[in-house]
């Protein structure tokens, strides 16, 4: 009974930990950012997969929300974003 009891404690534990690691960047983020252009993470990430590694956009967004000292990314912010002359949206 005891062991079972601290099985559970560390699968719980683990989920927590594992939660507080996801990237800000997931799903819902993609779908907002729909009607900036965005198709899917690589809109603001180095790859395909999201998480860490930021292209120009993502840079930017990061910076944004240091400037405005806020909790998090708002992916309004987007349709303040200015396009390097040669930057293209990804695919």
């Amino acid at each position: 009974m005891k062991s079972l009891k601290i099985t559970v404690a560390v699968l719980m534990l683990a989920g927590m930990l594992g939660s507080a690691l996801v990237t800000e960047a997931y799903p819902p983020f993609v779908k907002k950012a729909e009607k900036y252009g965005a198709k899917n993470c690589l809109f603001c990430h180095s790859k395909a997969s999201g998480g860490e590694g930021w292209n120009k956009r993502g840079d930017w967004l990061i910076a944004e929300k240091d400037k405005r000292k806020a909790d998090a990314i708002d992916v309004t912010w987007l349709e303040e974003y200015k396009e390097e002359e040669g930057e293209k949206k990804p695919q």
